[in-house]
């Protein structure tokens, strides 16, 4: 994959990746064709496969580039708080919701959790110092897949709550202040 930062070259992964997203908006996501994509940016196959594997790659690189974003924006906050990161997030995804509308209607959620996993990756090396090995993975999976979900969940409905208050949601969950869960009997009878 391309790592350079020739402007030309620059141009032409944003003009594939932005034929992508049209295409997206007329039509299955598994009837587009990498030959399509390349119609519609004007732009040879192998230029796309310059930057690209394939489409979920690209769908990747989108996800990837509006996380790369929010810790860029976070990075100039040093010192910074949970508060700080759920709202970050929140507002990232909110910029960038036409991508994320296309991922729920084209039920590409599975690539936003996957990019989620690296994301939640550096902020644990960032915030534990103690590591439990194996146990790290399990922990970055649950995380992954809440936070994935929830965000799937905040596009996909039809009054979804504000920025704020899916900020602040995720962050009294994470802190967990709010499910009150105690390890005791919870079930005393048979259904």
């Amino acid at each position: 994959m391309y790592e350079g930062n020739n402007p030309t070259a620059l141009h032409s992964r944003e003009w594939l990746v932005d034929a992508l997203l049209s295409l997206m908006e007329e039509q299955e996501y598994s009837r587009i064709t990498v030959k399509a994509i390349c119609s519609k940016a004007d732009l040879s196959r192998q230029t796309f496969y310059n930057f690209f594997e394939g489409k979920d790659d690209m769908i990747r690189f989108c996800i990837h580039q509006c996380y790369a974003e929010m810790m860029e924006r976070l990075v100039k906050r040093l010192p910074i708080k949970l508060s700080d990161i759920t709202k970050q997030l929140t507002e990232t995804l909110y910029e960038n919701q036409r991508l994320m509308r296309l991922i729920v209607l084209h039920e590409l959620g599975h690539l936003l959790e996957l990019e989620l996993v690296s994301v939640i990756q550096v902020f644990a090396e960032q915030i534990s110092a103690a590591s439990s090995g194996e146990l790290d993975q399990y922990a970055t999976a649950f995380l992954s897949g809440a936070i994935a979900h929830m965000v799937l969940y905040w596009f996909k409905d039809a009054k979804p709550v504000t920025q704020e208050q899916l900020s602040e949601l995720l962050c009294r969950i994470l802190t967990g202040n709010y499910f009150q869960i105690q390890d005791e009997y919870l079930i005393k009878e048979p259904f």
